[in-house]
């Protein structure tokens, strides 16, 4: 099994950095006091994540998720059910966190117009969005194949097996393979599955997209 928080793969000529949100030992506090007080990074941070995977993607920098969800919570980021994606993209915007990120943010969030998306991704951008209810994805590359048009997903929480997503996937990406434990409601072991954290997938599953824009 891996339980690392960091996993680092090469991928289409790079090395790059997994963070696997499915590691417990992601324990920075990510705490929205009202509901939420004792919440950490690995049971709440999709959303930092999926930043932090974004801005590696577009400019190879290594943000501190610790710093970004401390970022996020002074900042008004942090919502009731996790990142409050258009509320911490604007802040990294108001306080220049963006620029130094390789991307801007003009408000253009939480949408579901699919040729939007596509002619934004197919310019070398990328997108936050949910392939299911409740969970935060990166969208880093755009392709047309012979079965259609195809994003490439980065997935801190590898959910390429989930039942909302798994028939929508097109490609797994083998290196990003994580092997998890799974646990029955006593938090007993009873077995492991295997999942993968970067996987491409048909262009008509996400939803609820929010648009950053590389900046050179």
């Amino acid at each position: 099994m891996y339980e690392g928080k960091i996993k680092i793969i090469e991928y289409q000529g790079r090395e790059f950095r997994l963070l696997n949100q499915r590691s417990r030992n992601w324990t920075h506090p990510y705490p929205y006091p009202e509901t939420s007080p004792n919440a950490n990074l690995s049971n709440s941070g999709c959303g930092v994540f999926g930043v932090a995977h974004i801005v590696e993607w577009l400019t190879g920098r290594r943000l501190k998720p610790e710093s970004l969800a401390d970022f996020s919570v002074a900042n008004g980021g942090r919502g009731d059910d996790g990142t409050d994606r258009p509320a911490l993209l604007a802040a990294m915007m108001k306080e220049g966190y963006s620029s130094v990120c390789g991307f801007s943010y003009n408000g253009d969030g939480l949408l579901n117009d699919h040729e939007l998306l596509w002619n934004h991704m197919d310019g070398g951008n990328a997108a936050l969005c949910n392939l299911r209810v409740g969970h935060i994805v990166a969208l880093v590359d755009a392709r047309e194949t012979e079965n259609g048009r195809e994003y490439l997903v980065i997935d801190s929480y590898s959910e390429s097996a989930h039942e909302k997503v798994r028939n929508s996937v097109r490609e797994v990406i083998e290196a990003s393979s994580i092997t998890s434990p799974v646990r029955n409601a006593d938090g007993l072991i009873v077995g492991e599955t295997t999942q993968y954290a970067m996987y491409w997938v048909d262009a008509s599953q996400p939803r609820d997209f929010n648009l950053l824009h590389r900046v050179d």
